[in-house]
């Protein structure tokens, strides 16, 4: 009886420590993006392990950088008990942390986290988390990825934050080996492959020809943009980006974040209504088109950057 009385008198006073008191941490870096664990903070009983998500990680490669304070509820004052600690995304595993201490406690090792994050595991789905198991001999309360109200002198501001890539920019390709041809009257539809998942600018050029006895015929072709749900972004009726005729195939198409989240793949839909065959369609200028009229190019994706 007496232990339970000193127990629950001890976890009144760490509670009391713990109360709600609005503290932030300095400002991160400009390119750091403050991340969010999901509810408050997290009690961990003596014993059980407990999954909460973190938000704020963008589709983009990067470091993500974790810090983790709790207290325990204990008679004995500032008792720092170990955690393991699990990073997840999706049903992935990405680190593990085990028997490692808060970040404002006197024993080491902590279980502050630095992680390069691939652009390919950027991009895939599923929920980051992290999963808290408590096997050591107290019940952990106030679990957080910052300060936030925490008004013990002990712990630091701080924050858990993610430090994006900056993504360079993506020259494009077209489906199929080489150019296109499009018959006259005919519609082709190619993939375009190199656009990522994340909200961004579409540049995109093309060039062709003309199968025609006159030498530098231009001809015009309605071309489509095509999301990856079959949604026409844009459309028009266009001349190859080294005519000298308007408008020329040189379209920019802003995509955003829901349009980046589509499954499968973007395309261009060509339709030729001219009068001739059309030979050499490409979204850059390839090696084997020797035509001097033709400058280099490429059709691109630049992911904006967070």
């Amino acid at each position: 009886m007496k232990n339970n009385k000193l127990y629950n008198a001890a976890k009144r006073t760490v509670l009391s420590v713990v109360a709600v008191l609005t503290i932030f941490a300095g400002a991160a870096l400009a390119d750091d993006i403050k991340l969010d664990m999901e509810g408050t903070t997290a009690t961990i009983p003596k014993g059980n392990t407990v999954t909460r998500k973190i938000y704020g990680i963008p589709k983009f490669g990067g470091t993500l950088k974790m810090k983790y304070k709790w207290h325990a509820v204990n008679i004995i004052p500032n008792t720092f008990n170990p955690l393991k600690v699990v990073v997840k995304h999706g049903s992935t595993i990405l680190n593990t942390k085990t028997s490692c201490y808060s970040t404002h406690s006197n024993k080491t090792p902590k279980c502050d986290l630095n992680l390069n994050v691939s652009q390919d595991e950027a991009e895939k789905t599923g929920n980051w988390t992290i999963e808290i198991t408590n096997n050591s001999n107290d019940e952990v309360i106030a679990f957080n990825i910052e300060k936030g109200s925490d008004i013990n002198p002990l712990v630091s501001n701080f924050r858990s934050v993610y430090t994006p890539n900056c993504p360079n920019t993506v020259n494009l390709d077209l489906e199929g080996a080489g150019t296109t041809t499009i018959t006259k009257g005919g519609i082709v539809t190619r993939k375009l492959f190199g656009i990522g998942k994340s909200a961004g600018v579409l540049r995109l050029r093309a060039k062709w020809h003309a199968v025609n006895i006159i030498p530098n015929t231009f001809n015009g072709l309605k071309i489509e943009l095509l999301k990856p749900n079959g949604a026409v972004a844009q459309s028009g009726t266009y001349y190859s980006f080294h005519s000298n005729k308007t408008p020329k195939f040189d379209l920019t198409y802003n995509m955003n974040a829901a349009d980046a989240a589509l499954p499968g793949n973007w395309s261009l839909r060509i339709t030729n209504n001219s009068n001739d065959e059309t030979i050499g369609f490409n979204i850059t200028k390839e090696s084997g088109d020797i035509n001097p009229l033709v400058p280099s190019f490429n059709s691109t994706y630049k992911a904006n950057c967070p």
